[in-house]
Protein backbone atom coordinates (compact mmCIF):
# COMPACT_ATOMS: atom_id res chain seq x y z
CA UNK A 1 0.00 0.00 0.00
CA UNK A 2 1.04 3.37 -0.92
CA UNK A 3 0.81 6.71 1.73
CA UNK A 4 1.67 10.23 1.33
CA UNK A 5 3.49 11.52 3.98
CA UNK A 6 3.73 15.46 4.28
CA UNK A 7 6.48 16.63 6.61
CA UNK A 8 7.74 20.41 7.67
CA UNK A 9 10.10 20.72 10.39
CA UNK A 10 8.49 21.71 13.50
CA UNK A 11 8.92 25.60 14.97
CA UNK A 12 11.97 26.48 17.23
CA UNK A 13 13.94 23.48 16.31
CA UNK A 14 17.68 24.88 16.47
CA UNK A 15 19.56 25.27 13.53
CA UNK A 16 22.48 23.13 14.93
CA UNK A 17 20.34 19.75 15.90
CA UNK A 18 18.80 20.30 11.86
CA UNK A 19 21.71 21.16 10.28
CA UNK A 20 23.35 17.73 11.96
CA UNK A 21 20.24 15.28 11.63
CA UNK A 22 19.34 16.31 8.63
CA UNK A 23 22.19 14.51 6.40
CA UNK A 24 21.16 11.60 8.27
CA UNK A 25 17.97 11.84 7.20
CA UNK A 26 19.43 11.93 3.38
CA UNK A 27 21.15 9.17 4.07
CA UNK A 28 18.16 6.89 5.70
CA UNK A 29 16.07 7.90 2.70
CA UNK A 30 18.62 6.69 0.49
CA UNK A 31 18.76 3.10 2.52
CA UNK A 32 14.67 3.09 1.99
CA UNK A 33 15.07 4.59 -1.71
CA UNK A 34 17.38 0.76 -2.45
CA UNK A 35 15.01 -1.00 -0.75
CA UNK A 36 11.45 0.24 -2.34
CA UNK A 37 10.11 1.22 0.51
CA UNK A 38 10.82 5.11 -0.44
CA UNK A 39 9.45 5.37 -3.78
CA UNK A 40 9.29 9.14 -4.42
CA UNK A 41 10.90 12.31 -2.41
CA UNK A 42 10.61 15.93 -2.87
CA UNK A 43 11.56 18.98 -1.33
CA UNK A 44 8.65 21.60 -0.26
CA UNK A 45 10.00 25.01 -1.47
CA UNK A 46 10.04 27.20 0.86
CA UNK A 47 8.30 25.20 3.13
CA UNK A 48 11.34 23.58 5.30
CA UNK A 49 9.65 19.77 4.26
CA UNK A 50 9.00 17.55 2.07
CA UNK A 51 6.59 14.53 0.27
CA UNK A 52 7.09 11.33 0.24
CA UNK A 53 5.63 8.73 -1.57
CA UNK A 54 6.04 5.26 0.78
CA UNK A 55 5.16 1.81 0.17
CA UNK A 56 4.63 0.13 3.24
CA UNK A 57 2.64 -3.77 3.27
CA UNK A 58 1.32 -3.17 6.83
CA UNK A 59 0.94 0.05 9.58
CA UNK A 60 4.44 -1.49 11.63
CA UNK A 61 6.67 -0.47 8.12
CA UNK A 62 4.89 2.27 8.15
CA UNK A 63 5.48 3.03 11.65
CA UNK A 64 9.04 1.66 11.73
CA UNK A 65 9.52 3.86 8.65
CA UNK A 66 8.36 7.10 10.65
CA UNK A 67 9.25 5.92 14.03
CA UNK A 68 13.45 5.72 12.53
CA UNK A 69 13.34 8.90 10.67
CA UNK A 70 16.20 10.38 12.66
CA UNK A 71 14.11 13.86 12.35
CA UNK A 72 11.42 12.00 14.21
CA UNK A 73 11.02 14.22 16.87
CA UNK A 74 10.99 17.47 15.08
CA UNK A 75 9.25 16.71 12.23
CA UNK A 76 5.05 17.49 11.92
CA UNK A 77 3.64 14.73 9.62
CA UNK A 78 0.58 14.45 7.55
CA UNK A 79 0.01 10.42 6.35
CA UNK A 80 -2.75 9.88 3.49
CA UNK A 81 -3.54 6.60 2.21
CA UNK A 82 -3.37 6.20 -1.75
CA UNK A 83 -5.40 4.51 -4.23
CA UNK A 84 -4.76 4.63 -7.75
CA UNK A 85 -7.72 6.21 -10.02
CA UNK A 86 -8.85 2.81 -11.41
CA UNK A 87 -8.93 0.87 -7.95
CA UNK A 88 -11.47 4.28 -6.93
CA UNK A 89 -13.44 4.10 -9.96
CA UNK A 90 -13.90 0.43 -9.74
CA UNK A 91 -15.58 1.11 -6.09
CA UNK A 92 -17.24 4.09 -7.14
CA UNK A 93 -18.77 2.04 -10.09
CA UNK A 94 -19.93 -0.52 -7.36
CA UNK A 95 -20.90 1.23 -5.26
CA UNK A 96 -23.65 3.15 -7.66
CA UNK A 97 -24.18 -0.28 -9.57
CA UNK A 98 -22.48 0.17 -12.78
CA UNK A 99 -19.90 -1.99 -14.56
Amino acid sequence: MKFLVIQKVKRGVPLEKWSRLLPLQFKYFEKLEAEGTLEVYYHLIGQQGSMLIVNADSDEKLSKFIGQDPLFFDLEREIYPLTTRQTHERQIRELLGQR
